[in-house]
């Protein structure tokens, strides 16, 4: 390992320690909570009824067990790359070779679901204020909306590493206050809905443990992202200490945020009559949360599709850090072409793996 290490600095491929600890738990939380509370938890209330708020708490657990290692093994080895680094390590070049290459396409792909996510977000608000579609298709206007988004984070990760956890720290706060915001306006809607308790007393598990169960399998790709904590590991200023912590920081602030959407989406949602919440919730598939801030948020529908539109981004911020690291780490090793570990002299980014990371 000393051996690597000096060859790296010999060579002058290492990255620059930017990144704080707040900046690293914000990259976390900002790629765990992407589109997947919004989109999953009508779905899951209607598998596991008023029990969600049950299915968020295990999938949580479940997930920390997972993080340990991830803990463990990002404060022991430092460096880009994460999971591929460690696979390399422990189970030789193929299979390192393998697992980068699947990370780093994967991360790359989730990317562009995020970048078009973020093109319908952006469409459906540009349509609720009434701006002219210059005669242009939705799908066009998607399809453009989703490559600038694209092109913009490949170009602010391109700027540095410090750049990059700026502007995620700003649209994770961001989306952070608006769920804050849903679930404040939420708890006072609730307090004023007749016997509230009984929606989560009467018939907690209407499907029975195996509706938790589907729950848990349909919510647990939101916990997804926190890994991203560990391929920082190079530019983490004190990572011994900082990555563990972060990643267990970023766990238990999302499913504290997690359990109380879900809370205020069953306690606080007025279904038309003779309707159980949860199964309103259910039918509103894709759109509930969304239909839940309507009803008792002021301006609930903007704002949601704004916490939305900040999800995307920060999703794709964080996937596309992880991508060109990954595939920087593999060029490093020789798995990719050495073209991938080539440093910016100023910026010092690995700035081809980033533009070909966010072409892919």
């Amino acid at each position: 390992m000393a051996h690597n290490v000096h060859t790296y600095e010999h060579e002058h491929i290492t990255l620059s320690r930017d990144l704080g600890f707040f900046d690293i738990t914000m990259i976390g939380v900002g790629a765990m909570i992407g589109a997947g509370i919004f989109v999953l938890t009508g779905v899951a209330a209607r598998e596991a009824g008023p029990a969600l708020i049950f299915a968020f708490l295990l999938n949580g657990i479940v997930t920390t067990f997972t993080a340990m290692a991830y803990a463990e093994l990002g404060s022991a080895f430092p460096e880009a790359g994460g999971g591929y680094l460690w696979v390399k390590e422990g189970l030789g070049g193929t299979n390192g070779f393998l697992s980068g290459w699947m990370s780093w396409f994967a991360h790359a792909v989730a990317g562009s679901l995020y970048g078009l996510g973020f093109g319908h977000f952006a469409y459906e608000l540009w349509g609720m204020a009434g701006a002219p579609t210059l005669g242009i298709s939705e799908h066009l206007w998607v399809l453009g909306l989703t490559t600038s988004i694209i092109a913009l984070f490949t170009y602010i990760n391109y700027r540095g590493a410090s750049e990059t956890g700026t502007i995620g720290n700003v649209i994770t706060i961001t989306k952070v206050i608006i769920l804050a915001l849903f679930v404040v306006f939420g708890i006072i809607a609730l307090l004023k809905v007749d016997s509230w308790p009984d929606r989560f007393t009467d018939d907690f598990l209407p499907n029975g443990i195996s509706g938790v169960v589907i729950a848990m399998g349909l919510t647990f790709i939101a916990f997804e992202g926190y890994e991203i904590i560990a391929q920082s590991g190079e530019e983490v200023v004190d990572p011994r200490r900082n990555i563990p912590r972060a990643i267990f920081v970023a766990i238990i602030t999302v499913v504290i945020i997690y359990i109380a959407v879900a809370f205020v989406s069953i306690g606080a949602i007025k279904p038309p009559d003779g309707i159980l919440p949860h199964i309103y919730l259910g039918e509103q598939k894709e759109t509930a949360v969304v239909e839940a801030a309507g009803q008792f948020m002021p301006a609930g529908k903007i704002l949601l599709l704004i916490s939305g539109l900040a999800s995307t981004m920060s999703a794709l911020n964080a996937t596309t850090y992880s991508s060109s690291r990954v595939s920087f780490a593999m060029g490093r090793d020789h798995n990719l072409p050495e073209i991938f570990s080539r440093i910016h002299p100023e910026r010092h980014t690995p700035y081809l793996a980033v533009i070909m990371s966010g072409g892919l």
